[in-house]
């Protein structure tokens, strides 16, 4: 007797094992269907924007009339865009669960970046005014092409400042006809 209780005991275990391993393979399954299903993430350049947030950016009114968008990062795993890096050729910005925290790039002072294992990409990009925006790309999303193309935009507005803020050189008069 003690022979066949012993082995109904290793039968339910051998089945209860068996039915955690097959929902875990289940659930391994699912999870790759739904990310196989989204949108790729990474930083995003104008050219490769999805169309999911092209339509978010609109619908919330997030870039100016006449701004042009240069690079846009989703951070969330479901690509819904309501978490986003977004620089544009004026400002940087970052949106987050429906606030926008924005910086225009002529009030930059000063952009620190600095890598770190788990979280990647770390930037924090602050302003004249005493404001600060901080934004992580995780790693593998092409945070440097972030980098890359954040630090051409503020160059660029950096360099139009310095320009709009020199007086024009005199021109020499131009001599008159001769008699």
């Amino acid at each position: 007797m003690g022979d066949g209780s012993a082995g109904s005991v290793i039968k339910v275990l051998a089945i209860g094992c068996g039915a955690i391993i097959l929902l875990g393979v289940i659930a391994i399954v699912g999870l790759f269907v739904w990310i196989g299903s989204k949108p790729e993430g990474g930083v995003k350049l104008a050219n490769e924007m999805e169309p999911y947030a092209l339509s978010y950016l609109e619908k919330h009114q997030l870039l100016e009339p006449g701004e042009t968008l240069l690079a846009y990062y989703d951070a969330t795993m479901s690509m819904d865009g309501s978490e986003a890096a977004i620089l544009t050729d004026r400002r940087v910005l970052y949106h987050k669960d429906g606030r926008t925290t924005a910086l225009d790039l002529k009030d930059v002072e000063r952009i620190d970046h600095r890598e770190e294992g788990l979280v990647g990409d770390v930037f924090e990009i602050h302003s004249s005014r005493g404001e600060a925006v901080k934004i992580e790309i995780a790693p593998l999303n092409q945070g440097a092409t972030f980098k890359n193309v954040l630090d051409a935009a503020w160059n660029k507005a950096r360099a139009g400042e310095s320009a709009a803020e020199e007086p024009a050189p005199a021109q020499a008069p131009e001599p008159s006809p001769a008699p």
